[in-house]
């Protein structure tokens, strides 16, 4: 594994851009979520443990405190002293799954007036036993005098429930006469004629998934001794959309508790609930940008505990997701040493802004088959090689919130920093092998300037010039012709349907070694009704070039082996391949992995002519045609090479024309 090592600033600026595009839609989201609350005359609140972390600006018209003087502080301090431990006990409980409750308390304003206030709140225990609160608070002072007013006077009541913005409803058990106010009914669209004060305008407008436990809340109600009744439901607005109402009533009971009457009042919830929505869909579009990125992300509590981590970073770690949550940041940052180098430590400190590179081994990689093999007879598929290690660009941010303290970033920069190591590579080579001839060409030059030949010694010095253009000629072609390859362009490939057999036979005839004996003994174990979907001239040219390598490697006199037979591969997939053996000079066991690198020549070569290249076109040729090449070498005793291509289903070629 390498040093960790400072990113680069193009890097750095890539991963800021990335943070300001994020940074943007969150904005947009915060500035959507603030000016539907600031329409809203009830207060939204949110709670951790009691002390508030959200309020819109209806707080400062309830209490007259603003709401950045409120923000961190705890509820109890706004509380009338004799509704405290009653508040307080409904708040501070909550079972593992979500729960909602409905209090009615008073609050000291801050010009010491009483309050009568409704809260409406849905309590979450987390996972660490603290309890999360978020809700509604509601000035319900006009309510409660109303209430009281009507107890005292029909008149009053009557005239309340005319002027009073909620929808005023009362319902006598004892003769099951129900009154549902003008603004009940105003609420739905209706104008008041147009509903009949009775129990089944109610049931008939109830949402069909709504009305079951409607009634069941009602019922529990009357049952039991409590004094305040609450339910949350849809009702059926004349023009056929639904409304959210939030139904409050009070009891009067008798001396034994029975209930006689129950009456109270209808607000329509619906702006509510669409804020509470949008909340849940800006969580949900989060949740999924963080679990569609690329990138890993782990987070962790005030406490330093992993909360959440997403799946690009356990397929970067190989790591399960029950492995790292709520663990804590000493027990994570363990895990990752294990992962990288012991010489060089995954650490991170807290005064450390700048992104770190760190290298890590991947889990369960392919290897090749190259343990199947012995030492000195080496098997490789180019096909499924992967490198042995991960490197990964890490960033921390230090967010010390309520909820989330930490956030650990980490791209993987694996193939940009294999690409930039390669370009270099590659330039530092290409500069090399261009000098040796140009030099040549030059050198050859100045003689013929600054002195006198005959004309046999000028023709052989012309002909030196001649020959060493030639070859660079040559190179600059191959190298065009690899990145034209490299770019994947279909117009440098004609495919066709074509037998192999064709191919071969062809190539083989075209194929000539100036003086040289030795033969191609081919042996066909298919017949000539095997196709391949491919371009002709590329597959031709990659066996030419392998060809040609078998006998400029092998200076014996035995023949080169040429086989053509089907298999099936690792995936089971049809294909069809060629194999060429030679008895030549062999590649070294730990230079087998290189025969594809550019102008990369074993050290074996002694003077043999060549340019390195020749492997390097075959293996573009044969990936664009989706294809795998095996490589067997035995050193100093010769090498085999397989071309495998996919077997077309089709076992005819259709006539054009």
């Amino acid at each position: 594994m390498s040093d960790l090592i400072l990113i680069d600033n193009q890097d750095n600026q890539n991963l800021l851009l990335e943070n300001t595009r994020l940074s943007k839609a969150l904005a947009v989201a915060e500035l959507h979520f603030s000016q539907l609350t600031a329409q809203l005359n009830e207060v939204i609140f949110i709670m951790k443990d009691g002390f508030f972390t959200f309020l819109n600006p209806a707080w400062e018209t309830i209490t007259g405190v603003s709401v950045e003087q409120s923000l961190n502080t705890s509820i109890q301090n706004y509380i009338h002293f004799d509704d405290i431990n009653t508040v307080w006990e409904q708040l501070s409980t909550a079972d593992i799954f979500p729960v909602e409750r409905q209090i009615e308390f008073r609050i000291i304003h801050k010009n010491r007036q009483v309050k009568w206030v409704a809260l409406t709140a849905q309590l979450n225990q987390n996972q660490n036993a603290s309890i999360d609160i978020t809700g509604t608070l509601r000035d319900i002072t006009n309510h409660v005098i109303t209430q009281q007013a009507l107890t005292e006077s029909e008149e009053r009541y009557e005239l309340v429930a005319s002027s009073f913005n909620d929808g005023i409803w009362d319902w006598d058990l004892v003769s099951n006469d129900v009154y549902l106010s003008p603004r009940w009914k105003e609420m739905l669209g209706y104008r008041p004629a147009e509903l009949p004060n009775a129990l089944t305008t109610w049931t008939s407008l109830v949402h069909p998934d709504d009305l079951e436990t409607a009634l069941e809340t009602i019922k529990h109600f009357l049952e039991s001794p409590a004094t305040f009744y609450q339910s949350i439901h849809r009702l059926k607005h004349k023009q056929g959309e639904w409304v959210w109402i939030l139904a409050r009533g009070i009891a009067v009971r008798d001396k034994s508790g029975k209930a006689s009457r129950i009456y109270g009042s209808h607000t329509d919830v619906t702006l509510l609930r669409n804020v509470e929505e949008a909340l849940l869909q800006r969580e949900r579009e989060l949740s999924d940008i963080v679990t569609i990125s690329p990138d890993g992300i782990v987070t962790f509590t005030p406490e330093n505990k992993v909360s959440s981590v997403n799946p690009a970073f356990l397929t970067m770690t190989g790591f399960q997701r029950d492995d790292l949550l709520l663990i804590s940041k000493d027990e994570f940052d363990q895990k990752m040493m294990m992962l990288c180098d012991s010489k060089k430590p995954y650490k991170i400190a807290i005064e450390n802004a700048v992104p770190l590179l760190i290298e890590i081994s991947i889990t369960k990689k392919e290897t090749g088959r190259a343990s199947e093999q012995t030492s000195q007879n080496l098997k490789f598929n180019f096909s499924h090689n992967q490198p042995p290690h991960r490197i990964l660009r890490l960033t921390q941010y230090y967010l010390n919130n309520a909820t989330t303290a930490i956030i650990m970033y980490f791209r993987d920069v694996t193939l940009e920093i294999e690409m930039d190591r390669m370009k270099s590579e590659f330039l530092s080579v290409v500069a090399h092998e261009l000098r040796t001839p140009i030099s040549s060409i030059y050198g050859y030059s100045e003689l013929l300037i600054n002195r006198e030949f005959d004309n046999a010694a000028k023709r052989d010095v012309l002909q030196a010039i001649y020959e060493q253009c030639t070859g660079l000629v040559n190179m600059i072609n191959e190298l065009l012709d690899l990145a034209r390859m490299e770019t994947r362009s279909q117009q440098f490939f004609h495919f066709e349907l074509h037998p192999l057999i064709t191919i071969i036979k062809e190539t083989i005839s075209s194929f000539k070694m100036c003086e040289d004996l030795r033969k191609i003994e081919a042996y066909y174990f298919v017949d000539e009704s095997s196709l391949i979907h491919a371009d002709k001239n590329q597959i031709k040219r990659a066996l030419l070039n392998v060809l040609s390598n078998a006998f400029k490697y092998s200076p014996n006199s035995h023949n080169i082996i040429l086989e053509v037979q089907l298999r099936t591969s690792v995936l089971g997939e049809a294909q069809i391949g060629v194999t060429v053996e030679d008895k030549g000079i062999g590649i070294r066991p730990n230079q087998v992995s290189h025969i594809f690198d550019r102008f990369w020549r074993a050290d074996n070569v002694g003077d043999i002519i060549g340019t390195g290249l020749g492997m390097a076109l075959v293996k573009e040729i044969i990936d664009f045609h989706h294809g795998e090449i095996e490589v067997q070498s035995v050193f100093e005793q010769g090498t085999k090479i397989g071309l495998w291509l996919p077997l077309h289903e089709s076992q005819s070629i259709e006539k054009e024309g």
